[in-house]
């Protein structure tokens, strides 16, 4: 659509889930409040961050208690017989489906009247796409290869294929699908069709670090300036590579470094359990995951930042996740795994190499990625931290990325 400029659009976005960690929703939010539109998101738990433009209305569907909590039959060992997996998974499967659908007719209705509903995700795209009326337009923000994650990549092969079949004739639907990467873009751009494709990575707004460097993380873990400190932050959820992580910590050369996990997620009992353990010797420490907002602080308070991301999927195989512009951000040199999307970044920087790769499934390849660079002369380590801050500063930003957000909303907020 084509004329002059509008007063701004009023948007509703879908997310089936907290929104309270979730930075890429509150930035896109963020953002498309800031170019004057009005956003409000609908979601299941979570608030609103104190002086945010952005509106937050939650709610969780009582409908059934199945919901998107790491409970999912299909994620868990099952020790019953065949035909009591069977059952409890199809009574999972059912009761998710009539949440979903309770949710998104719940949001659609508190939502009244807008002019683009923003679907966060396929679970966000099955709840509210099926609703959205012209003129209302719809938009598909697919933050990663979903059918690759989780439950859906679990699903019996004639239920996943349904479901695919349904993500793309929703996503044909809608105006444009964002995505995080390229590579994400090839696949989801052959398997459903979309009509526009638009990426718009997670990267942090800049930020330059305070002096003293990393007080806090140091702080909370107690550990001295002189001791390395290892960081991973993120889910504590399966294939993240943390156990690798914690077993590379035993290996020759990192005797003295402490390991800090920072984070949220349904493994945490087990990585309490983990920390515990005497071979250790007290040198793994686990943190409670912290505001967005607060997040680079204490990122930067670490030595390195390792994403030991486990070839499990074909969605870990081809991320860029959050973590690793975030490491960028807060002037951390980042360990990552050699897979095709995160090794270019690191590796081919134009002002140098901004880290190391490691084969995330060997604990030795992980170990001597990270004394590669904490080994380094306390010059070189600087200067290390220098080239992560200009790519950030220089490349890899909120303030070039949101330009790509609000570029596409600018043309749909003309009215003829």
């Amino acid at each position: 659509m084509t004329g002059r400029p509008s007063a701004g659009l009023r948007v509703a976005m879908a997310l089936y889930a907290d929104v309270t960690y979730d930075s890429r929703v509150q930035r896109e939010a963020e953002a498309l409040c800031r170019a004057g539109h009005s956003v409000t998101i609908y979601c299941l738990s979570g608030a609103a961050p104190v002086g945010s433009s952005f509106a937050v209305v939650a709610s969780k569907p009582t409908v059934s208690a199945v919901l998107p909590d790491g409970s999912s039959p299909f994620l868990r060992v099952e020790t019953s017989f065949v035909l009591g997996r069977i059952a409890s998974r199809s009574r999972w499967i059912v009761g998710y489906v009539r949440n979903i659908r309770a949710w998104g007719r719940w949001a659609v209705a508190t939502a009244g009247t807008v002019d683009v509903w923003h679907a966060h995700d396929l679970t966000g795209l099955l709840a509210v796409g099926p609703l959205v009326k012209a003129p209302a337009r719809l938009i598909y923000d697919s933050h990663e290869i979903f059918m690759e994650t989780g439950t859906a990549e679990r699903l019996p092969g004639l239920l996943r294929r349904a479901l695919s079949a349904y993500e793309r004739r929703l996503a044909q639907r809608a105006v444009a699908l964002i995505t995080v990467n390229d590579h994400y873009g090839e696949v989801l751009n052959r398997r459903l069709r979309p009509r526009r494709i638009v990426f718009v990575r997670n990267c942090p707004p800049r930020w330059t670090p305070a002096a003293p460097i990393g007080s806090r993380l140091r702080d909370a873990t107690g550990v001295a300036a002189a001791v390395p400190l290892i960081l991973y932050h993120g889910s504590f959820t399966r294939h993240r590579g943390i156990e690798q992580l914690a077993e590379a910590m035993l290996e020759p050369g990192l005797a003295s470094a402490h390991l800090a996990l920072l984070g949220f997620g349904g493994t945490r009992g087990e990585l309490e359990d983990l920390v515990r353990k005497p071979r250790f010797e007290g040198r793994l420490h686990l943190l409670d995951a912290v505001p967005p907002g607060e997040l680079l602080e204490w990122v930067a308070g670490a030595d390195v930042d390792v994403i030991p991301l486990q070839r499990s999927t074909l969605n870990h195989w081809l991320c860029t996740p959050n973590k690793l512009w975030e490491s960028l951000a807060a002037g951390v040199p980042v360990v990552v795994s050699d897979f095709p999307a995160m090794r270019p970044i690191v590796l081919d920087d134009p002002s140098g190499e901004l880290g190391a790769v490691c084969d995330p499934a060997d604990p030795a390849s992980i170990a001597s990625a990270i004394r590669g660079i904490v080994e380094l002369p306390p010059e070189a380590q600087t200067q290390l931290r220098a080239k992560c801050l200009e790519a950030a500063h220089t490349r890899w930003n909120w303030e070039r990325e949101s330009a790509k957000l609000v570029e596409l909303y600018g043309e749909l907020d003309r009215v003829d």
